[in-house]
């Protein structure tokens, strides 16, 4: 049922994605053309009603397109023997779900028990510079809370993995008590593996115990290579200017260094559309949970996309359209907390309603939907002390307003209190797309 529709809806995107102008320009050139041709408006109105229809129709369509083909792909590897688990922690993630796919996950089946707790690790996807263990904790009695602390990966043999970021699974407390829960645990290394022999040490916690586990595992599948391409090319989008230096592609990930230009006029926060395409269209977007960007210094950062390792496109391509950005005098905002004034934020007084409660500063900022980000990076004093704890978000937006904020260390602060912001709602937009391959 619809496959021809369907088939028609990937020529027309291959068509689309071929375009040399994003669809906002040609939207403005329209509008352009409707406000000198008055006389012609029934003929402009339609053409820019086809165009616009087309450009929501090209977002339906790579929407439609792409979760189908992950749902597709997944339903199909989750009939492979023991998948299931693997499949369900990675339903969308197009490069793990591809690895799977061409046998290169690793079935491992180790377990380790402490006083009625079990850790088994079940299976394993590496590369030369990363891990995504898909392990699960049994206990002997029904529990409502389990937690994961002080997760790490060890040697069996010689140096320990240089580890560069890790994530592993935090399991909320639940209604239902249960005697099992299956977690992953992301691990990646500023160094390539020097070892296939391993040994997981973590403690798991439940609302009555404690256990520290240290299971020993080895690698058994050879560890594929990266793929490198030296690019080295600068895109400007509304005058701020990006260099794409390299793309490297391994079996996990892909990862993109960008440099932004030390003159631009505004800070870059975020690259909230950035992908890898290919010759037919096929978009490898950014990863969505995990670890999405490595910051090396304030000009220079490394971005995470889901992997295309496994597909060998004729051609390759970043593209790149819409940025978060702020102007660089407005990179912070400044609060009494004694007194729950905001004395400087920028331009546009987004944020208003300053509340404090107990270590939690609150906020509430101005937006028409939601804007699921942490704003803030750092809490400093008048003394240079950093206080930041960790960011609030409340996803619900109500009269046209959401609630944020950041958690302190302490309550304790030397006004004011300056927060750098790590993201925020203003953004530039354009059109880059650089050949890659």
């Amino acid at each position: 049922m619809f496959e021809k529709e369907e088939k028609n809806l990937i020529g027309w995107k291959k068509a689309y994605d071929e375009l040399l102008y994003p669809a906002e320009d040609i939207d403005a050139a329209i509008q352009a053309g409707f406000q000198k041709g008055r006389q012609q408006k029934k003929k402009v109105m339609r053409k820019r009603w086809l165009y616009s229809s087309a450009a929501a129709a090209v977002f339906f369509i790579t929407f439609f397109v792409s979760i189908r083909y992950s749902n597709v792909l997944a339903n199909y590897i989750a009939v492979i023997p023991g998948m299931e688990k693997v499949v369900e922690k990675i339903r969308y993630d197009k490069g793990l779900l591809a690895a799977v796919e061409n046998d290169y996950v690793q079935e491992v089946g180790v377990s380790q028990e402490r006083n009625g707790l079990k850790v088994n690790i079940d299976h394993v996807i590496a590369d030369e510079y990363g891990m995504v263990l898909f392990y699960s904790i049994e206990s002997n009695e029904n529990q409502t809370n389990y937690q994961i602390h002080d997760l790490e990966l060890k040697s069996a043999k010689g140096k320990d993995p240089v580890m560069a970021t890790s994530g592993y699974g935090v399991d909320f407390p639940s209604d239902t008590p249960r005697n099992k829960v299956d977690t992953t645990a992301e691990l990646f290394f500023s160094e390539p593996l020097e070892t296939t022999d391993f040994i997981l040490d973590l403690e798991v916690g439940t609302g009555t115990q404690k256990e520290q586990f240290e299971i020993p595992f080895s690698l058994n599948k050879s560890l594929e290579q990266k793929k490198t391409y030296e690019v080295n090319k600068t895109v400007s989008i509304e005058q701020q200017n990006i260099t794409i230096k390299q793309v490297e592609i391994y079996p996990l990930r892909v990862a993109v260094t960008l440099e932004m230009d030390e003159s631009n006029s505004k800070k870059i926060l975020s690259f909230d559309d950035l992908r890898l395409v290919d010759e037919h269209g096929e978009a490898w977007t950014k990863i969505s949970n995990g670890v999405t960007a490595n910051y090396i210094n304030e000009h220079e950062q490394i971005l995470y996309l889901q992997s295309n390792y496994f597909k060998e496109p004729e051609e390759l391509y970043i593209v790149l359209n819409r940025l978060q950005a702020i102007d660089r005098e407005d990179d912070t905002v400044v609060v009494d907390t004694s007194t729950e004034e905001i004395v400087k934020q920028p331009k546009g007084d987004l944020l208003s309603d300053l509340e404090v409660i107990g270590n939690d500063v609150w906020f509430k900022l101005k937006t028409e939907k939601e804007f699921n980000y942490s704003l803030f990076s750092s809490a400093k004093d008048a003394n240079g002390n950093d206080y930041y704890h960790g960011n609030m978000v409340e996803g619900t937006v109500e009269n046209g307003k959401q609630r944020m904020g950041v958690h302190l260390e302490s309550a304790k602060v030397a006004n004011p209190l300056t927060l750098e912001l790590s993201f925020y709602p203003e953004w530039v937009r354009g059109g880059a797309k650089v050949k890659v391959k």
